[in-house]
């Protein structure tokens, strides 16, 4: 009973870590948009020093669930929480990571008076910090029906960085539109940024369902697409199927069955027999001699019986 409490505590404080990391993430992510709507350098570095105890959580977390599994032996629900929150710390230290990237571009525009990404990217913006949001609100919640509803949104992020891209493309092949080339290049990395933290979400989503149900919702769809796309086995050359080649043999000119296989000739060998007449004459010969040995025993065996 007493290791039955121990093992509780040590999930409870397991469980408060990775909240608080999901908060120091949230915290970055806000202030990292803010940095780029204000094209404020000085919120953007403050962003870039906060990544710091953002790894050290991931690191604490790690350890903590290491020796937890080593010490306590979870089984059944508690242990999927244990190995999932080492797969979830790896996603929330990548959207850590996502928002420091797009607090250096804030800081690399600093020197673009009045240009700003966020109006390019505010769709995606907003959808990307709704689908981290909603994680962190299935993670806290335990909601699997809300874990399977965002697992099925992953397209979305990808439809949506396309059109932002193609966007670009055509205001830069505009002569009219004032888009620089160096503006175009800042705006299609804070959109990979986005991308990136959307999926992030979705993964840490996915990593709540198997917590909850015990089913992972990884490469679902993929597994779908690879079986009904697989193309099917063409067949072999000359008309024959696969079953043919691989152990049947077509019928002889006559329409009889050809003979066993320990008694056919070899394909290769037969293609060397026609290509060397030497060779097919030596092996008729050799044919000829056996019939004409069957011949011989034949009448030796008839002759013994009229004896």
């Amino acid at each position: 009973m007493q290791q039955a409490n121990y093992l509780q505590q040590l999930l409870v404080t397991l469980r408060t870590r990775l909240l608080v990391m999901c908060a120091s993430v949230g915290i970055a992510l806000e202030e990292a948009g803010k940095a780029l709507v204000a094209n404020d350098p000085g919120r953007a570095a403050a962003v870039i020093e906060s990544d710091v105890a953002i790894d050290a959580l991931e690191n604490e977390i790690d350890e903590m669930a290491l020796r937890l599994l080593a010490r306590s032996q979870p089984v059944a629900s508690d242990l999927r929480f244990v190995v999932t929150s080492l797969r979830m710390v790896v996603d929330l230290e990548r959207i850590g990571d996502e928002a420091v990237s797009m607090a250096e571009q804030a800081t690399l525009m600093q020197d673009m008076p009045g240009f700003s990404v966020i109006p390019h990217v505010r769709e995606l913006y907003v959808s990307a910090r709704e689908a981290f949001e909603n994680a962190v609100r299935v993670f806290r919640e335990n909601d699997a029906q809300g874990a399977l509803i965002m697992s099925r949104g992953d397209d979305e992020a990808v439809q949506t960085e396309v059109r932002i891209i193609q966007g670009l493309m055509e205001g830069l092949s505009d002569p009219q539109n004032t888009l620089e080339p160096h503006q175009a290049m800042h705006i299609i990395l804070v959109t990979r940024s986005l991308t990136r933290i959307w999926r992030r979400s979705v993964n840490i989503a996915e990593h709540v369902y198997f917590i909850s149900r015990g089913e992972s919702l990884k490469h679902k769809g993929e597994s779908r697409d690879v079986m009904f796309s697989a193309p099917a086995t063409p067949p072999a050359a000359g008309g024959f199927t696969p079953a043919a080649v691989a152990g049947f043999t077509p019928a002889n000119e006559g329409g009889a069955p050809a003979a066993a296989s320990g008694e056919a000739a070899k394909p290769h060998e037969a293609d060397a027999n026609e290509k060397n007449p030497s060779r097919r004459n030596r092996a008729e010969k050799a044919t000829n001699s056996e019939e004409k040995g069957a011949e011989k025993n034949d009448t030796a065996e008839k002759g013994t019986d009229n004896a």
